[in-house]
């Protein structure tokens, strides 16, 4: 479940994760600022944090596990905002059946163009 937080308590949150997880962007060195930030999910165990470089435009997403403070970043090339990168995250699984329909889908379609 995700928590709404206060203006005053976002700000230091995310001025946490700057110090804990990433001060600067890892192609261009940019240091990140709160506003490079969007908290996606936060919950009493983790956090997902969007980290998006001012500069260059690189986009990272990072995990922290409160209970052991560890973080994982990783780059993310991707088309989706955050908005929708939040909406997916807080999905639970993809079910065998949607997996199985998806292909059953895509085995159907005589091309499939990207």
């Amino acid at each position: 479940m995700t928590k709404s937080l206060s203006k005053n308590n976002l700000d230091e949150k995310k001025q946490f994760f700057i110090d804990m997880i990433a001060k600067f962007c890892d192609k261009c060195g940019t240091p990140y600022t709160g506003s490079d930030l969007e908290i996606i999910q936060d919950t009493n165990l983790s956090s997902i944090i969007h980290f998006s470089c001012s500069n260059c435009k690189s986009n990272h997403i990072a995990t922290f596990i409160k209970p052991m403070g560890i973080s994982n970043r990783m780059p993310i090339n991707t088309d989706l905002d955050v908005e929708e990168i939040g909406k997916f995250a807080s999905r639970k699984e993809t079910s065998v059946g949607e997996i199985l329909d998806v292909y059953l889908y895509l085995k159907s379609k005589d091309s499939i163009v990207i």
